[in-house]
């Protein structure tokens, strides 16, 4: 599965950096385990997020560190809730093998 939409990215990398803190390496890695992904991309959003303030960095041994600062969470937050509702709302229309039109 290819994946390469800036909001996927978002929510992946937030999700991840809520557990603990990763180099964009381990990052790229992680993602690259279930997605076809390209290692700038993951770049460009660590980048993204940096600039919004919703993550830091650090660097640590010569190797830069993503932390998940608050705004971040609660931007995971809102984008795990929408991701939610979005498939809940495809879950029920799949369920359906005729949709009506009223």
């Amino acid at each position: 599965m290819q994946l390469s939409q800036f909001p996927q990215f978002e929510i992946m990398i937030l999700h991840l950096l809520k557990q603990q803190d990763f180099s964009g390496e381990h990052i790229y890695q992680i993602l690259n385990k279930h997605f076809q992904i390209i290692e700038g991309d993951i770049l460009i959003s660590l980048f993204f997020l940096q600039d919004t303030h919703l993550i830091s960095s650090y660097s640590l041994e010569n190797i830069v560190f993503y932390h998940i600062e608050d705004p971040g969470l609660v931007r995971y937050t809102t984008l795990k809730r929408e991701y939610q509702n979005i498939h809940q709302s495809m879950e029920a229309l799949l369920e359906n093998e005729k949709t009506k039109i009223q």
